[in-house]
């Protein structure tokens, strides 16, 4: 009877995740789904932020825009490649989300350079190489200043500028989950590490919206 009782108690613990996975893979009611971020109008009803379309230049020197994200969710962040402190540890955590997906071929990244003065096609292609990630995958991003900020203050809602004019320099240490249409689905904070996790579980339940709609 020990026997049977010992066997049973390792077919629980060897099969128990894999029933948990099966059930959160098929399952269409076994999470909540993010809400989509937007501002409050006086009616109460919410106007969905959304991410207008965009074209800079990534550490390739090519060309980068919406379509090159279409039907995909992505995490996006603000950065400048010589920064001493907040930047270096934003991209070591968003490397650990980048590495934990970096097979799912439904996500992406973008880091926006909030220096374009400083930050060449050289210099963030060697950002990126330090970070030796997939240049598909993970886009770092140059353009207009003026273009980089409004997108920045107006759009993804998650920076603040010294000053009040779009040539300020902008600081932010937060993570943005886009979903494929372009609405914001959760802000993060990089620097803390519960946050991370976080985004990670919430880029598992946007990706599984998703899988459910098919």
């Amino acid at each position: 009877m020990k026997r049977y009782l010992k066997i049973l108690i390792v077919g629980i613990i060897l099969l128990g995740p894999l029933a948990w996975g099966l059930l959160w893979k098929y399952s269409k009611t076994s999470y909540h789904k993010l809400p989509i971020m937007g501002s409050v109008e006086m009616t109460g009803d919410t106007t969905p932020w959304r991410i207008p379309n965009f074209s800079f230049i990534d550490q390739n020197g090519d060309s980068v825009t919406q379509r090159d994200f279409e039907g995909k969710v992505y995490v996006a962040n603000f950065f400048f490649a010589n920064c001493p402190d907040v930047c270096p540890r934003m991209n070591r955590n968003l490397h650990m989300v980048y590495d934990k997906f970096k097979k799912e071929p439904l996500l992406k990244f973008i880091s926006h350079s909030v220096h374009p003065e400083h930050d060449s096609v050289p210099v963030l292609a060697e950002y990126a190489s330090k970070l030796q990630v997939d240049s598909d995958k993970w886009h770092f991003v140059t353009g207009r200043k003026k273009d980089i900020y409004t997108i920045a203050e107006e759009s993804y809602r998650a920076v603040t500028a010294e000053g009040d004019k779009p040539s300020n320099f902008i600081h932010s240490d937060k993570l943005i989950l886009v979903d494929k249409e372009k609405h914001i689905r959760g802000i993060y904070d990089s620097q803390d590490y519960k946050e991370i996790l976080r985004l990670q579980d919430d880029i598992i339940i946007v990706l599984k919206e998703y899988s459910d709609k098919k």
